[in-house]
């Protein structure tokens, strides 16, 4: 049985107590989000922080992530005292600064060093990336630029633990455990999010070296009218080919999307395979296994949240979906034969 508790430690003293929990992530999201709540003065007093405070946020003992402090809230009354705090991981200052930065020439993953260096959050490059001819923010939000310039490339950059970054692909990785209903979780909702889809994704470009205006798409044969997006590609999508493959990445993961699976479980954490505890995590795979909706497949997790309160307990809300919102149509690899004829001409 699961009996974590959720824990903030910062300046070598430890506050628990907290009556109202959540904590957050998502692979959409370059920082998790922390909002702690009690009524009540205790060890989750927790009024010395300041704007300076990283506080590490644990739950059983475990790390769940690194935050800074957004706002911390105190509400006294004759006869009540409340203290709410926010906090979000260390990739906050990515979403919320206006910055400035050309580079050319680099790598993807170096260009995600490179910033991320500049606003001292860690992060970890944990898959090959291909050269970006030119990054460049003007007076913009660097999540944007990152985010814009990963998905291009078929990646993740989403929080970690320790609070900082990983680069990653979406994980192939066997599901980490089953999770049947009436077993595992006794409440979920099934999503079908139709205004997410589309009929036509057109992305449009400018190759400046040949002066000749590129063009790409994909269409969702499961919608019958005309009901299209247009995007101006980013610079990290170059040539005809990133075009297309840019529009078809919109479209998977908006069918992917458009059809999500939300589960409630009991707890914060699981027992692996090795039978020790871990907290749920997002870009990690489950089975699914639900008979009466004719569910039984393994989906990829893009969200988590631990929450707690006196009437629910702790739980996590799990969402899931196929992997490929999370990647674009494969590239097609020519035959030995086709390569060859090319190379001969």
């Amino acid at each position: 049985m699961d009996e974590a508790i959720a824990e903030l430690r910062f300046d070598g003293h430890r506050h628990g107590g907290w009556q109202k929990v959540d904590i957050r992530e998502s692979v959409d999201d370059l920082c998790a989000t922390v909002n702690l709540a009690l009524a009540g003065q205790g060890p989750g007093d927790a009024r010395n922080a300041t704007i300076n405070t990283v506080a590490d946020v644990l739950i059983g003992g475990m790390l769940a992530t690194t935050a800074r402090m957004d706002s911390v809230r105190r509400s006294v009354t004759p006869d009540s005292h409340t203290i709410q705090l926010a906090a979000r991981s260390l990739g906050r200052e990515l979403v919320d600064c206006q910055y400035s930065k050309t580079l050319s020439g680099l790598k993807l993953g170096e260009i995600v060093q490179r910033i991320c260096s500049t606003f001292k959050v860690p992060v970890k490059i944990a898959t090959a990336t291909t050269v970006v001819p030119e990054f460049a923010m003007q007076c913009e939000v660097p999540a944007n630029a990152l985010i814009n310039a990963v998905r291009a490339a078929n990646l993740l950059l989403h929080p970690l633990q320790d609070g900082g970054l990983i680069l990653t692909e979406p994980s192939a990785a066997p599901p980490v455990m089953t999770l049947e209903y009436g077993k595992h979780f006794k409440r979920y909702e099934v999503i079908d999010e139709f205004k997410l889809r589309f009929s036509d994704y057109v992305v449009k470009s400018f190759d400046y070296a040949s002066d000749q205006a590129l063009k790409g798409g994909a269409k969702d044969p499961g919608i019958t009218y005309f009901r299209p997006m247009h995007i101006v590609a980013d610079k990290a999508s170059h040539g005809l080919g990133g075009c297309e493959r840019r529009a078809s990445l919109e479209r998977n993961r908006r069918l992917a999307r458009a059809h999500r699976i939300e589960l409630e479980v009991p707890g914060w954490r699981y027992l692996d395979a090795q039978g020790r505890w871990q907290l749920w995590a997002i870009n990690t795979q489950v089975r699914v296994v639900i008979p009466h909706e004719g569910i039984d497949d393994v989906f990829l997790i893009g969200e988590r949240g631990f929450v707690q309160d006196s009437r629910e307990g702790s739980i996590t809300n799990l969402q899931v979906m196929h992997r490929s919102a999370f990647i674009g149509e494969a590239q097609k690899k020519r035959s030995k034969r086709a390569a060859g004829k090319q190379g001969g001409k």
